[in-house]
């Protein structure tokens, strides 16, 4: 038995969703597709053991229904951050792990590739990176990532030791 696969949301679990949803339903076109999309936002993560064979490789992109759910205000405010950065991925490389592979430059290299501030914004709180509200370009967001990201290494680092 293999360990399986881990997904985080995106276009692979997406796919996941969509595949399963066509073949063990007989929901069409777009209800199949607003529920998987409502499925990949309600899942941080997941382990799969089997994928099915039937992903495609490159899904289309979401349809992103709104929701008319009642929500916590955090988590209002959370979602309303994630709608906005729809189509960017936050888990697209570890943060923790880039400052550690390829120092602070490296990281900036990677956050240099995230072009608006939204996503930045995003990508932090995906990683668990805490970025001061009140920073608005987003140079200053990208260095105030990259240190964040360095105060976890080095809690992890003296956690170890």
């Amino acid at each position: 038995m293999s360990k399986g696969k881990q997904l985080w949301p995106g276009d692979e679990m997406l796919g996941f969703f969509r595949a399963h949803i066509r073949r063990e339903t007989t929901l069409g076109g777009e209800e199949a597709e607003k529920l998987a999309a409502a499925l990949t936002k309600a899942v941080n993560r997941m382990l799969v053991r089997e994928m099915p064979a039937d992903v495609p490789e490159a899904p289309a992109p979401a349809v992103t229904p709104k929701s008319a759910t009642v929500e916590s205000p955090a988590t209002t405010k959370t979602q309303e951050r994630h709608d906005r950065a729809e189509n960017f991925n936050p888990y697209l490389f570890s943060a923790l792990v880039a400052l550690a592979k390829h120092g602070r430059d490296g990281l900036m290299l990677r956050l240099k590739d995230i072009k608006s501030a939204e996503h930045l914004r995003a990508f932090a709180e995906a990683q668990h990176v805490p970025v001061d509200a009140a920073l608005t370009r987003t140079d200053e967001i990208r260095k105030a990532i990259v240190a964040g990201v360095e105060r976890r290494l080095a809690d992890r680092k003296a956690a170890a030791s």
